[in-house]
Parts: C-alpha cells; structure tokens; sequence
C-alpha cells in the first residue's frame, strides 16, 4: 500500500494520510520508486508522494446504471482500465457507445478523468470530465461510483468490475 507523507525533519508534524480503499498493489509495484520527492516550500521538511493505493491496471468494468441511459444488462458498456503510476487511461464500448477513451489520474481511491466517445444512435461525440470513488461491493469486488456531467447536466453510473 502506498500513501503520501510529509515529513518534518524538525520534528513539529508527521502527517500519514489513511487511504479509504486498500487494492492490492502487485500489478502497481514497479511505479514505487518513480514518485520521488518533492520540497513543500518550508525548511527542513519534504513531500514524498507515493503512487495511489488504487491500482486499476489491467482490470475491466461494466456499467450496472447510470442516470443519463438506460443500461442494457446484456450488453453493458465494458471499460478496460491501464495505470502507470498515477496515470490512468482507457477505452470503452457497448450499448449506447460505439468507441470511447479516457485519460485521467488516480488519488488515492478517488478516479478524475477527461473523456470521449461516439453514440451508437447518431455518431456524435460527447465530451466530458468526471470523477469516480472506489468501493469495495460486498463480493469484494471494485465499485466505482462516478459523478460527471454531460451538456450541463449532472449525472451518475455505477461500474463494477467483471
């Protein structure tokens, strides 16, 4: 599990965020030594910023609702999930989606992305940002829980993973 840690070398403050979500980090482990330090402006202290305890590498999705469609149980739309540190980036289809992609980070279990994809109905393209929280369903199974907007109009989907 990784976190962000601010240490104090004048022994003032430790400050150890807890994560709300663990995920095991096996396919996430090579990004432990790539986050580094960063100074935080103040003498004699420094920023360690670890990857997120979120890892989403190489797992798949499929939508159960959202406000904004009618989710077909059938033939859900399907999102596959690459990470890279704290990169994220994606592609997805199925039901009302011909093709879709998605860039966007991981903290800590908390999914912010920027996204793209053509209708099935009319090929136009819908644009949009969005931010997911992770949660564990009761099978221990990832649940994520995305709120975004769409023309102006806030909307929610829950995805699971398959």
């Amino acid at each position: 599990m990784w976190m962000n840690l601010l240490i104090d070398f004048r022994g003032r403050r430790n400050v150890i965020p807890t994560p709300s979500i663990r995920v095991p980090v096996a396919a996430c482990e090579r990004h432990a030594t790539a986050s580094g330090f960063a100074p935080t402006g103040q003498r004699g202290s420094i920023l360690v910023v670890m990857p997120s305890s979120l890892c989403l590498d190489g797992l798949r999705f499929a939508m159960v609702s959202s406000t904004a469609s009618a989710v077909d149980p059938d033939a859900p739309t399907t999102f596959a999930y690459h990470q890279d540190g704290r990169l994220i980036w994606g592609e997805y289809t199925g039901d009302t989606v011909t093709e879709g992609r998605f860039v966007g980070e991981v903290v800590d279990a908390e999914v912010r992305v920027s996204f793209a994809h053509a209708l099935a109905s009319d090929g136009s393209v819908v644009r949009g940002d969005a931010v997911s929280r992770a949660e564990r369903a009761e099978d221990g199974r990832i649940r994520l829980i995305e709120d975004f907007a769409v023309d102006g109009v806030d909307h929610v989907s829950v995805c699971l993973q398959v």
